[in-house]
């Protein structure tokens, strides 16, 4: 299968993955460049010409930020699917995430890293070159930016880089993916609260009112940091739902029975049991059928009829192992999904239930 791909425009590749612009990320430098250019006190060509320089300078802060994620991710072995920039920011994508906590706490601190690393060769630069003029106030900006992006990103809820790294810390100390990630985005939230708190209220401190800029910065903070907390909360909860099954807490007990076996024969074997499969000459499973349809049949006609007129025909290899994890348990249901409508659960070569694909589904939701 194609890997799907972010839309948006492509202009460049790193390490064979694409770096794709979004159309929103435009959307956010014009928005920027006007409050940038607002920030002065008044709007002028000048000020907007500044503005967008800013912005630029920012989202290029955003993409080297993205670069070290992906440039870290190669060096530990994983795979990148794509960088992009979006509305609010950016994101490295794998094609395998991480699997071990290490990698992921590493490849996640490489990006506020690189912001404190450009702060800090800016901060140089203006005391060794001590620039003048828009050159000195850019390059001020890319300095505070930097900082403010390092710090903001190392703060320890999901979304930010600091949230993986939590996340890593708890998936590492109780050997649970999920419950790190649900530690991390719960503080996540938290941190959405706090840092959104803080922009707003910290001018009162000062005896002001919140800007334009503090009102901006407050609104992009909190609908990222909510909604991505919130999210993985969703994802993680799910993540646990998932571990917690397995091929034998979805499955139905059933009775291996003969092809060549009676409807009354049927009902004897089946006992208590719901569901029966039938066996095929070679021994292996061919159909099913149940309870309730045997007992349709009149019991005066049972001895008479065969088991195979009741029978509901299941491809071979429609199987999955009773011991089976949730993870065989997704590639069973995808693999057979729409062109079986149950499995047989085996434990080895031997019959032990049924797994109705549809109630196996419901369940992994």
């Amino acid at each position: 299968m194609k890997e799907q791909r972010t839309p948006g425009l492509v202009v460049g590749r790193v390490f064979g993955a694409p770096i794709i612009v979004h159309p929103s990320s435009l959307l956010m430098l014009a928005v920027l460049a006007y409050v940038f250019a607002q920030a002065t006190g008044e709007t002028t060509s000048r000020t907007l010409v500044i503005g967008l320089i800013l912005a630029l300078s920012l989202s290029a802060s955003v993409l080297l930020h993205e670069l070290a994620h992906a440039f870290t991710a190669r060096l530990l072995k994983l795979e990148v699917a794509e960088v992009v920039l979006t509305l609010w920011g950016g994101q490295t994508r794998f094609i395998t995430p991480p699997t071990k906590p290490s990698v992921n706490a590493i490849t996640a601190v490489a990006g506020p890293l690189m912001n404190l690393a450009i702060a800090g060769v800016g901060a140089v630069a203006l005391n060794l070159l001590d620039p003048s003029g828009v050159g000195r106030l850019v390059l001020l900006y890319v300095v505070q930016a930097n900082l403010f992006l390092g710090i903001l990103n190392a703060l320890p809820g999901i979304p930010m880089d600091g949230g993986r790294v939590l996340e890593s810390l708890v998936w590492r100390a109780t050997g649970k993916h999920h419950k790190g990630m649900l530690v991390a985005a719960w503080a996540g939230r938290l941190v959405a609260v706090v840092v959104t708190g803080y922009a707003l209220l910290i001018p009162f401190a000062y005896g002001g009112r919140p800007g334009l800029f503090d009102i901006v910065v407050a609104v992009i903070v909190f609908t990222v940091l909510w909604p991505a907390s919130s999210a993985a909360i969703r994802f993680a909860e799910m993540v646990a739902k998932r571990e917690a099954l397995s091929v034998a807490t979805v499955m139905k007990v059933a009775v291996p029975v003969t092809y060549d076996v009676s409807v009354a024969d049927a009902v004897v074997a089946l006992g208590d049991a719901r569901y029966g499969i039938v066996m095929a000459a070679d021994g292996v499973p061919a159909g099913r059928f149940d309870a309730a349809t045997l007992a349709q049949v009149p019991a005066s006609e049972r001895p008479s009829t065969s088991l195979q007129a009741v029978t509901t025909p299941m491809p071979r290899g429609a199987t999955v192992q009773a011991a089976g994890t949730s993870s065989d348990l997704v590639v069973a249901v995808r693999e057979w999904f729409g062109k079986t409508d149950a499995l047989v659960a085996l434990d080895g070569e031997v019959p032990k239930g049924v797994v109705v694909i549809s109630e196996a589904v419901e369940a992994l939701r």
